[in-house]
């Protein structure tokens, strides 16, 4: 054995106190995906989002569609019209409707208009000259009332189908202005003008039903679902996709000046990390009556990836930089990264140097604390190929805080992500999808309920509550045929 002198070995001691020892395990392998160890990793599926969305479209284009099925003047007060039951008796008159007033009853809708005319009475008396008389011609006219109804329903290939029928049709009041009766003719020129206009207004009533079977409106909601479909730029490297995959009609109503389908959609919301992803199309679903009441209400279920470059940007950002000490030697943290292994747990590298240098690794499951919405490893220790790495020279380092204090900080605070995504979500949802689509939406409140080591990403669940609303403001398609 070499002695050395006395006087050395305070020099040696600082000497040794200098050394850094070299730790340098193999880096744990992740399972290859469809091995047995990855078996089971593939997530499971996410219950459905409930969205109740009211879409409104503008009704003025459907009354103009339906104006033009229905004339604006009817009658000639030049042309004779005898009166079956008196042959000596005949009439004229010229009618001028208002435009269509809309309204609504559950799935029934109402168009009404006043008819205002003006008449002319004709009497062929036996040896004596035709005389005769009119109303309405150089004074106020009398009017009519009109009133067709038309009952709606939407079949399972969304065509909206109409069954119209003339509801009503008299005398606006039962006052002398609104009737036209030649007393001295005896003649009631108010009925026979009724008698003459009913079967020219049964007969548009198949036009009425033809324009509103017209409307294209599958092509009209296919266009707004598929928007729903394509990527809704959140913040930068940050999508949301609706991602709709069933649709429900509520009901029909009427509000202000708009016909309002409440529909609801089954979607599966997610939040996408990275570049922008591709758009998607599919087909639209047949469609089916909710069983409950639509409101406008919203249970989103996201679906977050958050990738692990992101996640390793947080935990190092708690982790580089701190030193922990044990029997008189220190070291340091200078780089730390998250990496999946494809079985459920992630791998926690650290780059250290001091009295130890090299890299050291850790693995555990993620879990997330639904009350805090924080993400941490719980059972975070070392790996097997860094344990056995502590060799007796290093066995202080697998003794000291190191583990309780990376599991202490090794921690992803998700709520203040998701209350910043939630912000930022609801600001995604108010935008216009397309020339007159425009989303609107308000998110309320939400909440992390799990979180799963996916191999791509850490794919964070989260519950929101809020609503959704998509507006149509542009003319329905109408098919034209050839």
């Amino acid at each position: 054995m070499r002695r050395y002198p006395l006087q050395w070995t305070p020099a040696l001691l600082l000497l040794a106190a200098c050394q850094s020892d070299v730790l340098a395990p193999k880096a744990p392998s992740a399972a290859p995906l469809g091995s047995a160890r990855s078996v089971g990793m593939n997530v499971p599926a996410l219950g459905p989002s409930i969205i109740d969305a009211p879409i409104s479209y503008a009704v003025a284009p459907m009354l103009t569609a339906l104006e033009a099925a229905v004339p604006r003047r009817f009658g000639n007060i030049e042309h004779r019209i005898a009166v079956p039951a008196n042959a000596r008796q005949a009439f004229a008159f010229s009618a001028t409707r208002s435009p269509f007033v809309i309204g609504f009853d559950g799935t029934r809708v109402t168009l009404s208009t006043d008819v205002s005319y003006e008449g002319r009475a004709w009497y062929n008396p036996p040896l004596a000259p035709t005389v005769s008389a009119s109303c309405g011609v150089d004074g106020r006219r009398p009017r009519l009332h009109l009133v067709f109804a038309t009952d709606l329903q939407v079949s399972e290939d969304w065509v909206l189908r109409g069954a119209t029928r003339l509801r009503s049709l008299r005398a606006k009041t039962d006052d002398d202005v609104d009737q036209c009766r030649v007393t001295l003719l005896k003649i009631n020129v108010t009925d026979r003008v009724v008698d003459a206009l009913r079967p020219q207004l049964q007969r548009r009533l198949s036009t009425v039903d033809r324009r509103i079977a017209g409307f294209d409106l599958r092509g009209r909601v296919e266009r707004w679902y598929n928007l729903l479909n394509k990527s809704i730029r959140v913040r930068d490297s940050l999508w949301l996709r609706i991602a709709p995959e069933d649709v429900r009609l509520g009901g029909l109503h009427l509000d202000d000046t708009a016909l309002v389908a409440d529909i609801r959609l089954y979607a599966r919301p997610v939040l996408i990390t990275g570049a922008r992803p591709a758009d998607i199309t599919t087909s639209l679903p047949p469609l089916k009556q909710a069983a409950r009441a639509v409101g406008d209400s919203s249970h989103l279920l996201l679906e977050g990836r958050l990738g692990y470059d992101a996640a390793s940007t947080v935990v190092a950002a708690q982790l580089v930089g701190r030193s922990m000490s044990r029997f008189g030697r220190r070291i340091t943290v200078r780089d730390a990264r998250f990496d999946p292994l494809n079985d459920g747990r992630v791998v926690l590298a650290l780059q250290v140097d001091g009295a130890v240098s090299g890299k050291a690794y850790f693995v555990g499951t993620p879990t997330v604390d639904t009350t805090s919405g924080v993400l941490s490893v719980p059972d975070l220790d070392f790996d097997v190929q860094t344990a056995d790495a502590l060799v007796q020279g290093l066995a202080w380092l697998k003794k000291g805080d190191l583990v309780a204090e990376l599991r202490r900080r090794a921690k992803i605070p998700l709520q203040p992500i998701l209350d910043e995504t939630r912000t930022r979500v609801e600001d995604a949802l108010n935008r216009d999808l397309a020339e007159g689509v425009r989303l609107s939406g308000v998110v309320r409140s939400g909440r992390v309920i799990d979180v799963t080591a996916d191999p791509q990403f850490l794919v964070v669940r989260a519950e929101a509550i809020g609503s959704l609303g998509l507006g149509i403001d542009r003319e329905l398609k109408i098919r034209r045929k050839r």
